[in-house]
């Protein structure tokens, strides 16, 4: 007979067996819990009392403004904050990006079940289709913080798509899906 002890000293045991399992040991992709969320998928997302840093519209459900969902920094660093260190290639040195999880967003906007990909638009126009695949496969930032400070515009901010890129070779293209200064998330 188990008791309640050794079910307690077996349960962590199998769930970091079954994580490993599941991601693979080669292919985990580790980043930090920073701050959990405190708005979740089915919440109501506030309007934003401050400068709209980011507009998601498209195939989302959930909205804030006239079919759209316009985060302030306030609102999204609410979707909770991750962390990972990357090696950037830009800056040519390792820097830890925190932001939210670009999946973590899309639940919260209650994105499309079928959507096929997300449209990121840059303020100097530049755009790139992000496929769900790789929505799926990699632990996305829409990072707000460069090694703990916000980003000006004139760092790449007030937001930016980083890939874990460094850490795989597998990841397709993710340099050129690395937007600096984002504006908007179209979901198609």
């Amino acid at each position: 007979m188990i008791t309640l002890l050794k079910l307690f000293r077996i349960i962590p045991v199998f769930v970091l067996s079954a994580f490993i399992i599941a991601c693979g040991a080669g292919n985990a992709i580790e980043y930090d819990i920073v701050v959990p969320a405190s708005i979740n998928p089915g919440d109501e997302i506030p309007t934003p009392s401050g400068e709209v840093i980011l507009i998601v519209s498209g195939d989302i459900a959930a909205t804030n403004a006239s079919g759209t969902i316009e985060f302030d920094m306030n609102t999204l660093e609410k979707l909770g904050l991750v962390s990972y260190e990357v090696s950037d290639p830009w800056l040519q040195e390792k820097v830890t990006y925190t932001g939210v999880l670009l999946s973590d967003l899309l639940e919260v906007a209650n994105a499309s079940a079928t959507l096929t990909d997300v449209f990121a638009t840059a303020l100097d126009d530049y755009a790139i289709s992000i496929p769900a695949s790789e929505i799926e496969a990699w632990p996305i930032l829409i990072a707000t913080q460069s090694n703990g400070a916000y980003m000006s515009i004139e760092n790449n901010g007030p937001t930016r798509i980083i890939f874990p890129y460094d850490r795989h070779d597998d990841i397709t293209d993710a340099r050129n899906m690395s937007v600096w200064n984002l504006e908007s998330l179209d979901v198609r």
